[in-house]
């Protein structure tokens, strides 16, 4: 069985906001198990997957900030709803 992770486990491995998981939740970006309480568990294949693209991206473009990191992700979500 995979291993689930909290958002709080979660957010410090991917190094974002809890306010970020839960928005790629309701837009479909990441793929979350909901537990019987209701509570998101990221599957570790997810957080393999985002830190993975992520990994991508900084060879691709070189980044290192930050703050960088996200410009690049609000533009490639800007591109997905077009």
């Amino acid at each position: 069985m995979e291993k689930l992770y909290t958002l709080k486990e979660a957010k410090r491995l991917l190094g974002v906001q809890t306010k970020a998981i839960q928005r790629w939740d309701r837009e479909g970006m990441i793929r979350v198990v909901r537990t019987p309480g209701g509570r998101r568990r990221i599957p570790e294949s997810e957080i393999l997957r985002i830190q993975g693209e992520e990994k991508r991206e900084r060879k691709l473009y070189g980044m290192r900030s930050h703050k960088q990191k996200e410009v690049v992700k609000n533009v490639k979500n800007i591109l997905a709803q077009a």
